[in-house]
């Protein structure tokens, strides 16, 4: 039996498990800021303890109830405090505190000793300093102390007062009482510094690393598969939303491998779409414009009517923007507009006099009549609105709903505007043409009442632009 071998795309997309040789790295420089982050924190919370316990050898507890009553210093107080002042010198920190705090919530506090560092922004509590201090891990970790005699390293960052490491232990007296609590708090700023420089020295030396990684491969990955993917990716992307002509580029992928018979596939995938979209469309168009004809032919004076409006909504669409598809839905939603007139009598419809009341109600059937003629089709939904739409007026004045401003669908405001517009440049059986100037001011009039400001202006663009008057009904030669 023939042994299965891997696609080439396979073995392609095998290389980029060498891209876990970055995740590996990261994983290496991971463990290693973990294990500076917990050697310097071991060393500190070791250190401080230490300092803490060593100060605590200082003390006379059994002298606390005594001053706690009295408040005053003798001469033991002050070597005490002075021993205890020289350990907060020479070793650098912000404070050595020894404090009484009662229970139940261990939030009160009586000072006995409070010596500070000379660069520790806060002056030091005198003897029989009280005060009330609510600070969760504080208080937390103070009730520790008192009720189980534990001993309490807390590592605070980034506080008004910068950030510290404290010890906290207990002080017993001679009856193995817990009198007092000793605390040692100590900057770790030089810490937090280090920390954050290796930080960047992990972060840049995995930059370098990986952009040396990616520099190495991407020349290969760029020439033989990633252009290629993209390539054929960004082609059909394009080619499905615009439903253009199959790109030529497409060929140039030259890979001899699944790459290269994909897009020789997508090329002919697209060729084929293109040809059976080209085949709809003429048909569609020209069915639409056969249909168009025949609305048209039941008004002896509206001959090319409907294609003249398709052609101005159109144009209208591109200008403000609308994509190939939108204009093309457009057209043949204005090629249409009319359709409604097929229910209604030619008798109405050619009739040269004035309209009485009941024949105009007839008339502004017709948008109601045209939106459930074109409502069965449903691959373009939006074409029934020009249909139904077309008279209503931007200022709510309009037919059948009077709707107004953005309540009005995009392609009623656009069909409007070109229906007003050929209406006043087609012949009719009590006028010629009407002269371009006076078209154009009809419409600027128009501008915000009958038409949507933004689709008038366009229309005057147009106006402005055909210096020849050549958008007009033409005369039958």
């Amino acid at each position: 039996m023939k042994k299965k071998r891997f696609s080439t795309i396979t073995k392609k997309i095998i290389l980029y498990i060498v891209l876990a040789d970055i995740i590996l790295c990261s994983i290496v420089f991971a463990t290693s800021y973990l294990s500076f982050n917990r050697q310097f924190r071991e060393q500190y919370d070791s250190s401080i303890r230490e300092i803490c316990a060593a100060a605590r050898e200082f003390l006379n507890p059994d002298d606390f109830a005594n001053y706690r009553l009295t408040r005053e210093k003798d001469q033991t107080y002050e070597n005490v405090n002075n021993m205890l002042q020289n350990m907060v010198d020479r070793f650098e920190l912000n404070m050595i505190y020894v404090s009484a705090v009662d229970a139940p919530d261990y939030t009160h506090i009586f000072y006995f000793y409070d010596p500070t560092g000379k660069n520790f922004k806060y002056k030091p509590y005198p003897l029989g300093h009280e005060e009330d201090y609510r600070q969760k891990d504080y208080n937390a970790s103070t009730k520790l102390v008192f009720e189980e005699g534990a001993t309490i390293v807390r590592h605070t960052f980034k506080t008004r007062s910068g950030s510290h490491i404290t010890a906290q232990l207990p002080v017993y007296d001679s009856q193995g009482n817990i009198v007092a609590v000793i605390g040692a708090q100590k900057s770790i700023q030089q810490f937090v510094n280090a920390r954050r420089a290796f930080v960047r020295f992990v972060i840049l030396t995995a930059l370098i690393f990986a952009a040396g990684f990616v520099i190495l491969f991407t020349g290969y990955f760029d020439i033989r598969f990633i252009k290629p993917i993209l390539l054929i990716t960004n082609e059909t992307n394009r080619f499905a939303t615009y439903n253009g002509q199959p790109s030529e580029k497409l060929l140039s992928v030259k890979n001899r491998d699944e790459l290269g018979t994909l897009a020789n596939s997508v090329y002919q995938m697209e060729a084929a779409i293109s040809n059976s979209i080209d085949v709809l469309t003429r048909i569609t168009t020209e069915t639409a414009e056969a249909l168009a004809s025949a609305i048209d032919a039941k008004d002896k004076y509206t001959h090319g009517h409907s294609t003249r409006v398709a052609e101005y909504s159109k144009k209208i669409a591109r200008m403000a923007g609308k994509n190939e598809t939108e204009c093309r839905d457009i057209f043949l939603a204005a090629l249409l507009h009319d359709v409604g007139k097929i229910g209604v009598p030619n008798n109405i419809i050619n009739k040269q006099g004035k309209l009485t009341d009941k024949e105009y109600e007839v008339i502004k059937t017709h948008p109601v009549i045209g939106r459930q003629i074109l409502a069965n089709i449903t691959q373009t939904p939006h074409i029934s609105d020009g249909a139904f739409y077309h008279h209503e007026h931007y200022d709510g004045t309009g037919y059948p709903k009077g709707l107004a401003g953005k309540e009005i669908p995009d392609i009623g405001r656009i069909i409007a505007v070109a229906d007003a517009y050929d209406a006043m440049t087609s012949k009719r059986s009590y006028r010629d043409p009407l002269p371009q100037n006076v078209v154009r001011a009809e419409i600027e009039k128009g501008l915000g009442s009958q038409f949507d400001p933004e689709y008038g202006k366009i229309m005057l663009r147009l106006i402005d632009e055909d210096k020849d008057y050549k958008m007009c009904e033409k005369p039958e030669i």
